[in-house]
């Protein structure tokens, strides 16, 4: 450290130019010498000049320019601490989305069923999809497909009515009776090609309660049986109740047992359309539902979502006018995983 007091002659005599010649190059200063000024002086005023009489013009400096002769230069003030940099911050976790936020408080009753319905889709129902997919040719799959759905019919019907859409009631009517004379008891689906394009539409009583307004209720996983809602349970006992045996009266036509169910009791043939359509319906899911498995970081939750969303979108397409698009309300349960998690392993 150098302490310069007053002018600093040892300084200014260094720059002094030789006797007559050329004033003589400034000094270089090593790349961190450090000047300290000595207590104030006479000659040490604000912003004075340092100069000596008679001396060139260059030896002239004011105080600021010093500084610029070192990276360093202390005006008896210490220079300022060093400043670590911040530390590095961990990324928070993914953290699995809150259930019971999203209309799962029974989350866990739901994931407890799940696990244990997982094992049994996967070594005894994905097996007898895979059968029927592989072995079962397409044709006759559609073809049972369209007959159970003709079956059922008289459900959308009187689900039509009373959502008060008589226009579609119609439609679907027509259907069922062009189906089940043309179409051989609904085997082929002719009523939706051209020139009558009359498409089929699901509708049952959990929808028409949707429709006036009850909401779905909590959301509940079924063991086997998969998804659902409270208001989708108790949509499934009234379609039950509304669903004519019409599969009995067809086998036997003497048969003189009401039309009607006054149980929930299925009977044999009731339950042979009932396993055959949920068979049915596992098979078409069976690719999204995979991908669900292997690819989703909490495959409970996406499943959940996909059902939720779901119906709520056959839900508002009730209120949409025919061939207007319809109005799906915001969901707060995204089917996107959380950032930067990884997906299950199975």
């Amino acid at each position: 450290m150098i302490a310069l007091d007053a002018i600093g002659l040892s300084l200014a005599t260094a720059m002094l130019p030789p006797s007559g010649g050329v004033p003589a190059t400034p000094p270089i200063l090593t790349p961190g010498l450090e000047l300290r000024f000595a207590p104030p002086g006479p000659l040490h005023q604000a912003g004075a000049n340092y100069a000596l009489p008679g001396r060139p013009q260059w030896l002239e400096m004011p105080r600021a320019a010093l500084s610029l002769l070192t990276p360093a230069v202390l005006l008896d003030v210490a220079p300022p601490p060093a400043v670590p940099p911040p530390a590095a911050v961990p990324a928070p976790a993914p953290q699995r989305s809150g259930d019971a936020a999203h209309g799962d408080p029974l989350h866990g009753f739901n994931r407890f069923s799940y696990r244990i319905s997982q094992p049994f889709d996967r070594f005894v129902l994905h097996p007898i999809v895979a059968v029927y997919i592989h072995v079962i040719p397409r044709p006759l799959r559609d073809g049972a497909r369209n007959f159970l759905a003709n079956l059922f019919e008289p459900v959308v019907i009187a689900n039509d009515l009373l959502q008060l859409r008589p226009r579609r009631a119609l439609r679907t009517i027509t259907r069922m009776v062009f189906n089940s004379t043309a179409g051989i008891a609904g085997i082929f689906d002719l009523a939706r090609r051209k020139p009558f394009n009359l498409p089929d539409h699901p509708n049952g009583f959990a929808d028409t309660l949707g429709f006036y307004g009850v909401g779905p209720g909590p959301y509940l996983y079924l063991p086997i049986l998969g998804p659902t809602t409270f208001r989708d349970v108790a949509g499934g006992i009234g379609d039950q109740l509304l669903q004519p045996r019409l599969l009995g009266k067809l086998i036997h036509p003497g048969n003189h047992r009401p039309i009607y169910r006054s149980s929930l009791k299925l009977g044999v043939y009731g339950t042979i359309a009932t396993v055959t359509g949920g068979l049915d319906e596992r098979a078409r899911a069976d690719a999204a539902l995979r991908a669900i498995a292997s690819q989703s970081v909490d495959p409970y939750a996406t499943l959940r979502s996909s059902y939720l969303q779901d119906r709520a979108g056959e839900i508002a397409e009730l209120h949409s006018h025919d061939g207007a698009p319809a109005t799906i309300p915001a969901f707060d349960d995204p089917l996107k995983d959380p950032e930067g998690a990884a997906p299950a392993r199975h």
